[in-house]
């Protein structure tokens, strides 16, 4: 039986072995695969370590015995270096329970062999794009990874659990309506805890190789939850729902309510306006508060009336229960939206196409980004509100200083900016991030207070213009 300091060295050696050109096949020369004595074991060297220095030579002596590796010395019974044998590579592998490199290679090749059938391009349905989807292109390069001898990414030496992560990863992707995780992990693997097991991995893998804006919520993008997802609304508006009818004739719906100490009366105004023997319909410009439609209530929802002149979408949750709507209609967004917040929108954009539609977020690069993200993913003609340079100058006091990453994603945003402009027409923040990187700045959306309308006017003797 091999003991501690013998497996160290032969792994040592192999992984030498297993990186180096001779396993690659195109190495001109001899190679040899060797390792200082006292590089693997620092104390070998330390006078006051003797028991040690006799220890490794034993161990290192018997090791040489089985004709695994050689032995070189600085002076007798003074180690030097241990070099592998490559004729008795197999044997190495086998007591080391290792399984060879090449083997494993192979062994990968067949694994992605498996999970490349079919068309490598998959359809955008809201942009009718064509994209590789993320597995395909995470594939494709792990290919090209093993052609350089290079580890292979999220892979653990285990090409049954690896199997298993590209299984979740497919499945994520093929994802079309919102689920629980455990209900998800339980069709997939019928156990209800592997995918929160493999979910690091998964959202890591995905948000590397595909268009994901946040690691931690891709699974959350792809409609794969944990709780129910809830569209919180408010404001000058209505919306009518299906009013489903039990056996006991009693209604039932999954609404949450927050009407912010309404009278009874004002309660049963609101909620027993109908205007069918089917229908339910909620005037939300009657409440103080907002309403949430879960994932199933929505599946209900049958109109959703704008009343006022424009639609505003706002990223955090502080700030949507500070905005006095008045005329407007108020969807908290909740960061970069999922699936459901986003069908949501397209169905409340399809039955009101002609309202103005605004997004309030944070004025710094994760908050542009979000409003790009609800752009693209969209298509609806979203602009900012709020996010200017106005209401940085108004709210300096709140201000905080931009961090390096900060900096480089705002530089990266305005690249990107004035490339896409001289193609499409979009929205220009280029002004504002100038006046930021000058600045220094950033400011939080909850400094924002919206008892106040921007007006026009001169934002200062320094003019940023657009580039």
């Amino acid at each position: 039986m091999m003991d501690r300091q013998q497996k160290k060295v032969l792994e040592h050696l192999l992984d030498s072995y297993e990186r180096s050109r001779t396993f690659r096949g195109d190495n001109q020369v001899s190679q040899t695969f060797s390792v200082s004595v006292g590089k693997i074991f620092p104390k070998y060297n330390d006078d006051a370590e003797y028991d040690y220095f006799c220890q490794i030579n034993e161990s290192m002596e018997e090791l040489c015995a089985e004709e695994l590796v050689t032995l070189t010395y600085w002076k007798k019974g003074v180690l030097k270096k241990i070099t592998l044998n490559p004729e008795r590579l197999d044997v190495c592998y086998e007591m080391l329970g290792r399984v060879p490199r090449r083997r494993e290679q192979e062994e990968l090749m067949r694994i992605w062999d498996e999970f490349s059938q079919g068309d490598e391009l998959c359809l955008h349905k809201e942009s009718g794009e064509e994209y590789q989807m993320p597995l395909v292109k995470y594939i494709s390069a792990q290919r090209l990874r093993v052609e350089k001898n290079l580890n292979v990414e999220y892979y653990n030496h285990d090409p049954e659990e690896y199997r298993e992560l590209l299984l979740a990863v497919k499945a994520v992707l093929e994802n079309k309506e919102e689920i629980f995780i455990r209900n998800f992990s339980m069709q997939l693997f019928h156990d209800s805890k592997r995918m929160e097991q493999l979910k690091h991995k998964a959202e890591a893998l995905l948000y590397q190789y595909g268009a994901y804006q946040e690691r931690d919520f891709v699974l959350e993008e792809c409609g794969i939850v944990h709780t129910p997802t809830y569209v919180m609304m408010k404001g000058n508006g209505s919306i009518r729902i299906e009013r489903k009818r039990r056996s006991s004739e009693k209604e039932s719906s999954d609404i949450e309510v927050n009407f912010d100490g309404e009278t009874e009366s004002d309660i049963e105004m609101v909620s027993e306006r109908r205007t069918g023997s089917d229908d339910q319909e909620i005037n939300l410009s009657l409440m103080e508060g907002d309403i949430a439609l879960s994932t199933q209530s929505l599946k209900s929802l049958k109109t959703v009336t704008v009343m006022g002149k424009r639609v505003v979408t706002v990223e955090n949750l502080t700030s949507f229960h500070d905005y006095s709507a008045e005329d407007d209609f108020v969807v908290y967004l909740g960061g970069f939206h999922n699936k459901v917040k986003r069908d949501f929108l397209l169905y409340l954009y399809q039955q009101n196409p002609g309202k103005e539609y605004r997004h309030f977020g944070d004025i710094d690069a994760g908050g542009f980004y979000i409003l790009e993200h609800l752009k693209k993913e969209t298509r609806i003609p979203f602009r900012s509100l709020y996010m200017d340079i106005k209401t940085l100058q108004r709210y300096r006091g709140d201000r905080k200083p931009l961090t390096e990453n900060d900096r480089k994603r705002l530089l990266q945003l305005k690249e990107e900016l004035t490339e896409r402009m001289q193609h499409e027409e979009t929205e220009d923040y280029r002004g504002v991030i100038s006046y930021m990187l000058d600045e220094n700045c950033k400011l939080e959306q909850e400094a924002v207070q919206d008892s106040f309308r921007l007006a026009a006017g001169c934002i200062g003797k320094k003019t940023y213009r657009h580039l």
